[in-house]
């Protein structure tokens, strides 16, 4: 069912090619415009038939469009938004990034009210970059959240979410502040631990004996720590207030469980397993 003549694809990594080979695979859109910078990404793009129209600057690719997505970083995202409030501000277009206050912010500030954007953030992904692992069942069961602008066109929210739906997936919709800080604690700030803790083996002395002794246990809580780094110290960066807080509450947390530890308190310990087991099994 196709419900957009055409839809722009700016950024065509793992999310963009994603959402490009969903929209081609139910045929959402009449056409689907591929615009990145880089060349070799962009015959990826035609070759696995992610898009049909490749294009080649960012004012061409708004023009031909009626709806966008930008799926690139944080910053070519907001300086792209920019772009579309100077030369095409009723566009209707959302962003796939990670943090949304900042985004919505420059929407807000930049753009006429009723204006035609919502941000996106499918909760949805991998550590994994590139539009060679594209899927484009990736959002199918999948939690979308979306957060809209004060001064947003409720049409457009309404289409969005009509858009994400189209691709399986269930929306949420949510002030991009408490977006930013909930995410801090459910992904942002687990990737600084992930980090870590993949940091710590390498004062271990005999790295022969230290891969020995790591199980799937040790492989599925640092999973992440295989995430690109310009992506990941991009978010650190945008939400640090954020993150900043679920770190020193963390570390407080740390120390109440030292001392459970150095007291051996067995009991102690147990009761706060299981709280956070049950805690788990309820996600």
């Amino acid at each position: 069912m196709k419900i957009f003549q055409s839809i722009g694809i700016a950024g065509i990594g793992l999310l963009g090619g994603s959402i490009a080979l969903a929209v081609k695979e139910r045929r959402l859109a009449e056409r689907v415009y591929g615009f990145t910078r880089s060349s070799s990404t962009i015959e990826k793009a035609l070759r696995v038939g992610a898009i049909d129209v490749p294009v080649e600057s960012f004012s061409k690719f708004i023009e031909e469009c009626v709806r966008v997505m930008l799926c690139a970083r944080r910053g070519p995202n907001i300086e792209r938004a920019g772009v579309i409030s100077k030369t095409k501000p009723h566009l209707l277009f959302t962003d796939v990034g990670s943090t949304k206050k900042m985004i919505v912010e420059t929407v807000e500030n930049s753009f006429p009210p009723g204006h035609n954007f919502c941000g996106s953030h499918p909760m949805a992904g991998s550590e994994k970059r590139g539009i060679e692992f594209s899927d484009p069942s990736l959002f199918s069961g999948k939690t979308v959240i979306i957060t809209p602008a004060r001064n947003s066109n409720s049409h457009a929210i309404e289409t969005i979410k009509k858009f994400w739906q189209n691709l399986d997936a269930k929306v949420v919709e949510m002030e991009a502040s408490i977006h930013d800080e909930i995410c801090a604690y459910t992904s942002h700030f687990p990737h600084v631990i992930a980090f870590l803790l993949i940091e710590m083996l390498d004062n271990l002395a005999d790295r022969q004996q230290v891969k020995e002794c790591i199980g799937p246990g040790f492989k599925d809580t640092t999973r992440i720590a295989a995430s690109d780094q310009e992506i990941w110290s991009e978010i650190f960066i945008s939400n640090c207030e954020n993150i900043i807080g679920a770190s020193r509450r963390f570390k407080k947390n740390l120390e109440r469980i030292e001392d459970l530890i150095e007291k051996k308190d067995m009991e102690s310990l147990k009761t706060w397993i299981e709280k956070a087991k049950k805690l788990r099994m309820e996600i």
